[in-house]
């Protein structure tokens, strides 16, 4: 069950925004039961219109707590907020769920202990939300060179900096870590035949040698 709650203290949802919301949220709760069981029995879906959204594509997503997601419209995009969860709110749906039964959550998870390990989870996720949700976001993508990426990654401690990595890197690169996490993700589907549902409990170390590639020590 998803437990829908509102967040739009400034500009409020219209009623179409506020049930476009709750049946995307009530319909999308349905096929994640199927496909990730181990999902808490309640998950709070927090909408807000407010706060930090994804430049350009007008929304975000985070699974804040084991049993909540947050996900953010920009009430000022060209889209409007309907039409931008009617695009994206299930998508980022299976995205944040696969984060919360994986544990890969902002508040109370268990803490990454190697950099490659937030990016393993974010490939995971994103594979998932691809494969299972039939939408490809731009980080699934990957260039030609990205083995080069895997290899910068793995060599990184985990106090590395996160945005720069995951999101822009001050080289232009734009989601290096989303991109490589996608890529690595592959390789371990490919290996082992199951989907990245079917792997949502599998340790780095697994998706690692799935995907043939050595697992890096801990570094501080």
């Amino acid at each position: 069950m998803f437990n829908v709650i509102f967040s739009d203290p400034h500009v409020p949802f219209s009623r179409e925004d506020r049930s476009i919301a709750e049946r995307i949220c009530a319909d999308t709760a349905m096929e994640l039961r199927d496909l990730l069981p181990a999902l808490p029995g309640v998950v709070q879906i927090q909408i807000a219109n407010h706060g930090r959204v994804i430049p350009q594509l007008g929304y975000g997503a985070r699974a804040t707590t084991m049993d909540s997601v947050s996900f953010v419209v920009d009430p000022e995009h060209a889209k409007g907020s309907a039409i931008l969860m009617q695009e994206h709110l299930r998508p980022s749906l299976f995205h944040e769920c696969h984060h919360l039964v994986r544990g890969w959550v902002l508040r109370g998870g268990r803490p990454p202990r190697r950099f490659i390990d937030g990016v393993i989870h974010e490939g995971l996720a994103s594979a998932f939300e691809r494969d299972a949700a039939g939408h490809a976001s731009p980080w699934t993508r990957y260039p030609s060179e990205v083995a080069n990426w895997v290899d910068e990654l793995l060599a990184l401690p985990v106090t590395a900096p996160y945005a720069d990595w995951m999101f822009f890197h001050p080289d232009g690169r734009r989601w290096i870590g989303y991109r490589a996490g996608v890529f690595i993700a592959d390789r371990a589907i490919a290996a082992s035949g199951f989907a990245a549902a079917e792997l949502v409990h599998s340790s780095s170390e697994e998706i690692l040698a799935l995907a043939d590639i050595p697992s890096p020590p801990v570094l501080h």
